[in-house]
């Protein structure tokens, strides 16, 4: 049997941010629950892939690719709040 597909819903967000922007990001991660939080802080300021992420945690890929997700839509939906 070939090696499983390891892929996930939520695609890497990347684009480009302004300080205050950026500012705005580190408060809302900080209100993440701690797995989500470590996650997002691993893939966005450490750009470790999700695989990596789930070794480095001791955490299923599965796992990781749900909490990724669901960080990633918090975070979308608390940016377009504010505006900036």
């Amino acid at each position: 049997m070939g090696a499983a597909v390891r892929e996930c819903g939520a695609k890497a967000w990347s684009f480009p941010l302004s300080d205050r922007r950026k500012r705005e990001v580190e408060k809302i991660v900080m209100t993440l629950p701690m797995d989500e939080r470590a996650i997002v802080y691993l893939r966005y300021w450490l750009d470790m892939g999700l695989g990596q992420i789930a070794k480095t945690l001791g955490m299923e890929f599965h796992d990781v690719c749900v909490a990724h997700e669901n960080a990633v839509a918090i975070l979308k939906r608390q940016l377009e709040k504010v505006r900036i």
